[in-house]
């Protein structure tokens, strides 16, 4: 190591001390590199993508929002029970399932992948893939920012967290203007509901019921659904444990007694089973969500990271406060 360090410095003085040769003109089909922030860390992207692989729902349906459909090579973490928009379900029909649940480096390798967008949780997993390891194998990788929270401090979860997302895959495509265009539509959706909801005092208590029987996997302080609360003029339950899916208890739920229950709607029981679950659990009969029967129902690209937010976010504004005239204008999900 030694010998290698001294010669390359020997080589860089007898290059100081020599004629300067001319810099060799960038190719014309060159791609500046880009970098952008990743979990808190600024991580280049030298090359421009051009096999690329999604994992999950919202993650798939904010790269065909961006018109990225031509550069993926297949999808992954997409069972039946979670659908997919029906805009986008031609495009996805074209492209190979490389996996149900789970990510698989062998299959990522075979298929030529050169980029995947994933999350932790979403695919990513300590002792599985992660993106150290897709980098050892030449994978560039972009990370879920609400899952972020699994490997870094946050402060808080923003609906804004998906448009930084679109915004940096746009520019790790090379597409930025295109992207910025696409969340402009969603930041203006945003801009109305803000204005429509200016002034709130009241603010029902919801508790996101996911799954679970023994225990309920709900919405942390750090998930998709508290940030679309928060703006819908409401105030997540278990906003007090410090992650974006975690389990809560039970007891919680009959203690801090919740006004409205969000069902989020994908799998096995359906969300009319899930429905017929909460309201047959005993202990959960005096809550006053039980009582009045007050459900909001999302599906799972709805709640997790994507461009479906923002309109379900105005829905469920809507329907938490009535009295107030909300605008519901979901965007064209169609390819731009």
């Amino acid at each position: 190591m030694r010998v290698t360090a001294l010669a390359l410095l020997l080589a860089l003085a007898l290059g100081a001390c020599g004629p300067r040769s001319a810099p060799a003109p960038a190719h014309p089909n060159a791609v500046p590199g880009v970098t952008v922030n990743v979990c808190g860390v600024p991580t280049a992207y030298p090359k421009e993508p051009k096999r690329a692989v999604t994992y999950d729902v919202g993650i798939t349906e904010m790269f065909l929002f961006l018109g990225l459909a031509d550069r993926l090579v297949g999808y992954a973490g997409i069972p039946d029970g979670k659908e997919i928009a029906p805009e986008f379900a031609p495009a996805l029909a074209r492209l190979p399932k490389l996996s149900t649940q789970g990510m698989n480096l062998e299959t990522l390798v075979n298929a030529g992948t050169d980029f995947v967008f994933g999350g932790w949780s979403y695919g990513f997993r300590q002792g599985g893939v992660t993106p150290e390891l897709l980098a050892r194998h030449g994978i560039a990788s972009y990370v879920l920012t609400e899952s972020c929270i699994h490997v870094a401090a946050r402060s808080e979860v923003r609906l804004e967290d998906a448009f930084d997302d679109m915004r940096h895959i746009g520019a790790i495509f090379r597409s930025s203007a295109q992207a910025d265009q696409q969340v402009a539509v969603l930041a203006q959706g945003l801009a109305t509901l803000r204005r429509e909801m200016a002034g709130v005092t009241h603010r029902p208590r919801v508790f996101v019921y996911d799954s679970g029987d023994k225990l309920p996997t709900t919405s942390g302080r750090y998930g998709m659904p508290r940030a679309m609360l928060h703006e819908a003029g409401a105030d997540n339950l278990f906003d007090d444990i410090a992650s974006n899916w975690p389990q809560g208890n039970w007891e919680d739920v009959v203690t801090r007694d919740p006004e409205w229950i969000v069902i989020v709607d994908y799998g096995h029981p359906s969300a009319e089973g899930k429905r017929h679950f909460l309201m047959r659990k005993p202990e959960l009969a005096g809550v006053s969500a039980i009582r009045h029967q007050r459900f909001f129902v999302m599906t799972y690209a709805e709640a997790t990271p994507g461009p479906r937010n923002v309109a379900t976010t105005q829905r469920l504004a809507a329907a938490l406060h009535p009295e107030r005239r909300i605008t519901v204008d979901p965007p064209a999900l169609g390819t731009p």
